[in-house]
């Protein structure tokens, strides 16, 4: 008698090991909460070759010589900006002396990347004050491609020929409010 009771002790200690409510109680979870921090940013970049511009003869006598452009130069930029607060970016442009007889004029292309890139101003004669190009920038990114960049050498008037006459263009992504 006593080996039945301890084969039926054995029996039931196995069916409670078994049962749904020890297997329930043999798992647990943990949690924590995650915490991420992003601030504002600008930042910009030029990418490809600075443009080296070659004005040539005029195609009739008598006339000043045509408009040379270049467009093989890009701007990359990133933005984060709380536009909730009515925030926006700008992207400025100067030149740091003017061309003899010739007028530069830069147009940004806003046509690549993702976000609120802003409104391209168009084609701008550029000068030693910062004139807008790109306004109501919001939080974006350019890709790694970035954006053309156009620049037309405009001949105003005849000067002495001159070669590698070079100028420093400088770019600023600011807030604009």
């Amino acid at each position: 008698m006593a080996s039945a009771v301890k084969v039926w002790l054995l029996l039931l200690i196995v069916l409670l090991a078994w049962s749904p409510a020890a297997i329930e109680a043999a798992t647990d979870t943990a949690s924590y909460d995650v915490s991420i921090n992003i601030y504002e940013l600008a930042s910009i970049a030029a990418s490809g070759n600075p443009p080296t511009i070659t004005i040539v003869a005029p195609a009739i006598a008598g006339d000043l010589p045509a408009t040379q452009s270049d467009a093989s130069t890009t701007l990359l930029w990133s933005s984060a900006v709380d536009s909730s607060m009515g925030r926006t970016r700008k992207l400025t442009a100067n030149i740091d002396a003017l061309f003899d007889g010739i007028d530069l004029y830069i147009t940004v292309a806003v046509t690549t990347g993702s976000g609120d890139l802003g409104t391209s101003a168009g084609c701008i004669l550029l000068t030693t004050i910062d004139k807008d190009f790109i306004t109501g920038m919001g939080s974006c990114y350019t890709g790694p491609t970035g954006n053309t960049v156009t620049f037309d050498a405009v001949v105003t008037g005849m000067v002495a020929p001159y070669t590698a006459a070079t100028r420093v263009v400088t770019w600023t992504l600011t807030n604009a409010s």
